[in-house]
């Protein structure tokens, strides 16, 4: 075979001519030259999938546990409300109003209301969930206090069986007693059920 360009006899099988360098032939390549080489683009994709995955699914996860953490799984809070009281004298009693309460969410039947004479204590619970048509609600009479016979009233003002501020409760005294001994300190308070916990600070008050 001669060089079309420049007239030289090439070897068979050359892929160049020796004198003039024109590529005449097919370059031979070897097998592994040829071979596609393997994308990594697959492994890329998987490793942003992944990544992106972990920054989505992590922040989720750890809100989750630190919900059931301070809430639990029932939905009562695990942290105990406090509330504010205001107290005015009624007859035979007191009327308690709790003026404010940190939390919304706190049901009627998570509560206890307890009065004390100081050595005694008497306590109504579970305070039943108020509807809206009956806003009030009468508590059987307690014989716990030195010398009376205490009655409960609770009026859920707004009706959706939480507690909240306006909400009040009276007390007060049934039977011969014409109301609390003027000479014994009294205190009431509300008690959450779930820790065993007071409320804020009880309101005190006498006859």
């Amino acid at each position: 075979m001669k060089c079309p360009n420049c007239g030289v006899s090439i070897l068979d099988g050359s892929s160049f001519c020796q004198r003039c360098g024109l590529q005449v032939g097919t370059p031979q390549f070897a097998s592994s030259q040829l071979r596609p080489q393997p994308a990594n683009d697959s492994k890329l994709l998987w490793i942003i999938v992944i990544v992106v995955i972990l920054v989505v699914v992590t922040p989720i996860v750890l809100s989750a546990v630190l919900y059931f953490m301070v809430v639990g799984f029932g939905g009562t809070s695990t942290q105990t409300p406090e509330a504010m009281y205001q107290k005015s004298t009624i007859a035979n009693g007191q009327e308690i109003t709790i003026v404010a309460i940190t939390n919304s969410d706190v049901p009627w039947d998570d509560v206890k209301i307890q009065v004390s004479d100081g050595t005694n204590i008497a306590e109504w619970s579970p305070m039943t969930v108020l509807q809206s048509t009956v806003t009030g609600h009468n508590y059987s009479a307690s014989t716990a206090l030195t010398g009376l016979t205490v009655c409960l009233w609770l009026t859920d003002v707004s009706g959706n069986g939480y507690v909240s501020g306006t909400d009040y409760f009276t007390i007060f005294t049934y039977g011969g007693a014409t109301g609390f001994a003027p000479t014994t300190q009294y205190s009431a308070v509300l008690l959450y059920e779930p820790t065993g916990e007071r409320c804020g600070q009880p309101i005190s008050f006498t006859g």
